[in-house]
């Protein structure tokens, strides 16, 4: 009787275990997918695709930077999102190359946040890396951005992790 029970409550245990799983299955991939979309953004540049970028885009998407001008004051500036998918979609001599890592996404419903650090390089010369936070919503075709704020700094980076997170040519 005793091995009844046993077995009885490890079967419970593989079943909750099972559903637990399933359960996972579909956030994981809403978060796949929203990785996916700030990498197909970050492709696009890296390859001056306007097109590719701008695919990942909602209409009015914002791009916009929290840094320390000149005398070291924190400003908030805003670029025009028409204006850098222009510059996505000029040729370059070196490639712009983005790389990003410690990604974290979180998801409610059809809102997500992207957060992860990020260095910049012109061709194989760092320029800055820091922080990008991305806002998303679930479209017809896919999760679409609508906001980008970054931070940007020489100092303090993680150099080895930005090495390791570029676009292996």
């Amino acid at each position: 009787m005793h091995h009844f029970f046993l077995l009885l409550s490890m079967a419970v245990l593989s079943l909750t275990a099972s559903a637990q799983t399933k359960k996972a299955t579909p956030a994981s991939q809403d978060a796949k997918a929203v990785e996916a979309a700030v990498v197909k953004f970050f492709d696009g540049m890296r390859q001056s695709d306007s097109t590719l970028s701008k695919s990942v885009l909602a209409p009015g998407a914002r791009l916009q930077s929290v840094m320390k001008d000149k005398n070291g004051v924190v400003q908030l500036r805003e670029t025009p999102m028409n204006k850098f998918i222009e510059m996505v979609g000029q040729k370059h001599d070196k490639m712009l190359d983005e790389g990003i890592w410690n990604v974290k996404v979180h998801i409610d419903g059809d809102f997500a946040t992207l957060w992860c650090d990020y260095a910049l390089y012109v061709g194989d010369t760092f320029s800055h890396c820091g922080v990008d936070a991305f806002q998303l919503y679930r479209a017809q075709d896919g999760w679409k951005i609508f906001s980008i704020t970054d931070t940007r700094r020489k100092e303090g980076c993680d150099m080895k992790a930005a090495q390791s997170s570029r676009v292996k040519k």
